[in-house]
């Protein structure tokens, strides 16, 4: 049985040459490749693929975006992720939209392989780069949450504001919310990264969970 693929990839050479790569394997067959997100949202309406192998970098849509609409139209499709991009909250953003695979661009063409043979299992394929990131991540977390003193330490408008970091919120936005100056959230962020002991908001985010069930404890 050949397996429909999809291609969305805005390089023509590297489309072609993945395109290429993938027919030749002969269990699949690429019938279409698009270089935009509203072309793949229309090719998945049009004629459902088996997989769509998405860049997440377009000239039109995010990515993740297009992911998302793809999810929610078909579930059924397998979609696997090939970007450039290592950051560990887009991994966990387009996983948590559905993503059955995610490879880095220039990864041994092995694993994109491996990745279509997980996704038809239901099994999740993360390069294995990217997995020692995440490895790595984990083991941060870890650490901090054998080492930080606890959130009980914070102020009720500490606590507040250690919400608002974990959600990505700015200095700005944080003020507009809780109607308080700038100069006054920074100086809260400045006692709390203090109390913590750590050295900046990224490290809070990054011990996002550890400190969101600790918050969740002191909140009680």
């Amino acid at each position: 049985m050949m397996h429909k693929i999809l291609l969305v990839e805005d390089d023509n050479l590297l489309r072609m040459g993945l395109k290429s790569m993938l027919e030749m394997q002969g269990d699949y067959v690429v019938e279409k490749h698009v270089a935009t997100g509203k072309e793949a949202i229309k090719a998945c309406q049009q004629n459902a693929p088996d997989i769509v192998i998405l860049d997440l970098r377009l000239p039109d849509e995010a990515g993740t975006a297009v992911m998302k609409k793809i999810k929610e139209m078909k579930p059924d499709i397998k979609v696997i992720i090939l970007s450039s991009y290592d950051d560990n909250e887009l991994i966990y953003e387009t996983l948590e939209y559905g993503a059955n695979a995610y490879i880095l661009k220039g990864a041994n063409p092995e694993e994109i392989f491996l990745a279509i043979k997980y996704a038809f299992t239901d099994d999740l394929f993360i390069s294995p780069k990217l997995a020692k990131i995440i490895v790595k991540d984990y083991l941060f977390v870890n650490r901090q949450r054998k080492t930080l003193p606890p959130l009980q330490n914070l102020t009720s408008r500490e606590k507040e504001i250690v919400r608002y970091i974990i959600d990505g919120k700015k200095s700005k936005d944080i003020a507009e919310l809780l109607y308080i100056s700038i100069k006054t959230v920074n100086k809260h962020r400045s006692n709390i990264l203090g109390k913590l002991g750590i050295n900046s908001s990224n490290e809070l985010r990054r011990g996002s969970i550890h400190f969101f069930d600790e918050l969740e404890k002191t909140m009680k």
